[in-house]
């Protein structure tokens, strides 16, 4: 079948030459008999041995050209692959140059765009760093504002500006994750208590109530790191996206040959049309409007990161019902 593509290509393009010979031959011959009277049989003659000269150049033609139609109808996404091996031709040859080119300057480009990609991690890495010190000192400094009434609306501006910065370095560091990623046996129970911990303030001043129910001898095969990293977002959400005095429930269990972490609340719930597309960065459904401190950035770091560990991630939710977000390992 592929080579009677090749083929069907390599008369199209050589249609119009092969017609542009027969119709000179034709011209040629007919002023000849025209003029001369050269008999109908030495036209015929002629005629034929034309034909068997031009069809034994086409096959010579086809055979020094061939790949290259060959390489044209090919999809690939690497480059080498449309180089063709050991060349007939100077056609062939040049085809290779051509290719060669393009792998060049493929390849420059890529570094070139490597290079702008570290500058501008080492910029935004160096942001943050220096926008977090500050942060340290308001902190401390809003301690000794405990007793105001605007000591909690210090501390959680504080906390939304830390989180923001936190999850821009997350997005960063989702291209070294190849590099960074480490196979281990991991405890959930565990993992999910120290995340849990890692919130506390933010499950005190939002006064939502975490409860883990997890049993100690379940665990997985993932990366601790990442892991906590994807339990941290979703537990920030399930606290952000709750009423006060309800609470975020942790669960895990076993399902056949499956674990499955379930992150649950009450709250407010996603809206039907929004499903689709919250694992898209920056997308911001009706809840994420209301909400000023909703990015659009944190379930897509979280898609990502899942997807990277070879988990899977299932969301079921409800308008004012609540929300579950199961990762599946």
């Amino acid at each position: 079948m592929k080579r009677k593509s090749v083929l069907k290509l390599f008369i199209a393009d050589c249609a119009p030459l092969f017609f542009m010979s027969f119709l000179t031959q034709v011209v040629f011959f007919g002023l000849l008999f025209y003029l001369k009277g050269i008999w109908l049989e030495e036209i015929f003659y002629f005629s034929f041995l034309v034909f068997v000269i031009l069809l034994i150049l086409f096959i010579i033609r086809f055979y020094k050209r061939g790949r290259v139609y060959e390489k044209l109808l090919l999809k690939s996404d690497s480059l080498s692959d449309y180089l063709i091996q050991k060349p007939r031709s100077s056609f062939e040859e040049s085809f290779n140059l051509m290719v060669d080119n393009l792998i060049m300057n493929n390849n420059l480009r890529e570094i070139e765009q490597k290079q702008d990609k570290k500058l501008q991690k080492v910029m935004i890495y160096r942001f943050v760093h220096q926008i977090k010190t500050p942060l340290s000192v308001l902190r401390l400094t809003s301690e000794n504002l405990h007793d105001t009434v605007h000591y909690q609306k210090i501390r959680r501006n504080i906390s939304t500006i830390e989180y923001d910065l936190n999850q821009m370095l997350d997005i960063y560091r989702l291209d070294d994750f190849k590099n960074d990623f480490v196979s281990e046996k991991v405890f959930l129970k565990e993992l999910c208590r120290d995340t849990i911990n890692g919130l506390k303030d933010y499950f005190i001043a939002s006064q939502i109530y975490p409860k883990l129910d997890i049993d100690d001898t379940i665990y997985v095969y993932s990366d601790s790191k990442w892991l906590k990293l994807v339990i941290h977002q979703l537990l920030t959400n399930a606290i952000k996206y709750s009423h006060k005095g309800q609470t975020v429930t942790i669960r895990a269990k076993r399902e056949e040959d499956k674990v499955l972490l379930s992150i649950m609340d009450d709250g407010t719930g996603i809206e039907r049309a929004d499903l689709k597309n919250i694992f898209d960065l920056f997308y911001v459904g009706k809840n994420g409007r209301n909400t000023a401190d909703s990015s659009g950035i944190g379930l897509y770091i979280v898609k990502r990161v899942v997807e990277h560990l070879g988990h899977d991630v299932e969301v079921d939710s409800k308008v004012d019902e609540g929300t579950t977000i199961t990762v599946r390992f």
